[in-house]
């Protein structure tokens, strides 16, 4: 494995890790904190696409096919979504650093809460997009072993991983501001339980796209 590999993945890693505990706010409350680990997860977006430079050179050349317009138009989408978390934590700019001289609004509140989650939904299956080679090469290992029951028993662990992320997308109540209903949503009681809803519900979403490979293949008959 190359630096430049290494590297890309730490700066995942910590961006990943970053934006979970920005999610958990409703937690934490602590606001200089927050504003701070703002800033510092903007600059590793940016560092991020510095390094993937090659999907920006690349847009316009080669063929579609269909995983690769899918993998694009959630690249873009999620570009236009943290721009727009940018956009919003600077009208929410008054909240987080009391000297400024901009004053939090409401709109600017709506717009941040409803990006940052949708940002966060939409990272989770960037995840399970480029999560998917490396099971579908586990899933290859345990085919070729010839065992019925390890791949069942496999098979039953994303089953259970996929339905446990459902169940914290539901215990997280991030559909609130998902879907702007205008109301608060409740906060996890301890900062571990807040941090493991969100991880539960990357997880679920890798697993949830893995299955759906899973079933989409298996559909495909070749020709005799």
């Amino acid at each position: 494995m190359t630096r430049t590999k290494i590297l890309k993945i730490l700066v995942d890693i910590l961006m990943y890790s970053d934006f979970v505990f920005l999610m958990n706010y409703g937690t934490d409350h602590r606001l200089f904190l927050h504003g701070c680990l703002g800033f510092a997860l903007f600059a590793l977006v940016l560092l991020h696409n510095l390094l993937n430079l090659w999907f920006f050179k690349t847009a316009g050349k080669g063929k579609y096919s269909a995983k690769r317009i899918v993998l694009n138009v959630t690249d873009w989408l999620l570009i236009a979504l943290i721009i727009v978390m940018g956009v919003s934590s600077i009208m929410m700019t008054g909240l987080v650093f009391e000297w400024s001289p901009i004053r939090t609004t409401q709109a600017g509140r709506i717009l941040h809460l409803s990006s940052c989650s949708w940002g966060f939904i939409v990272m989770s299956f960037h995840l399970g997009l480029h999560t998917e080679t490396p099971l579908k090469k586990l899933d290859r290992k345990i085919e070729s072993r010839g065992s019925r029951f390890l791949k069942a028993f496999v098979n039953s662990i994303y089953a259970v991983i996929a339905l446990l992320g459902i169940f914290a997308f539901y215990k997280s109540q991030l559909y609130v501001y998902l879907f702007n209903t205008g109301g608060w949503k409740m906060s996890a009681m301890y900062l571990v339980t807040g941090i493991l809803e969100y991880v539960g519900i990357t997880a679920g979403m890798c697993m949830l796209i893995h299955l759906f490979y899973k079933v989409k293949s298996s559909r495909v008959r070749p020709y005799n």
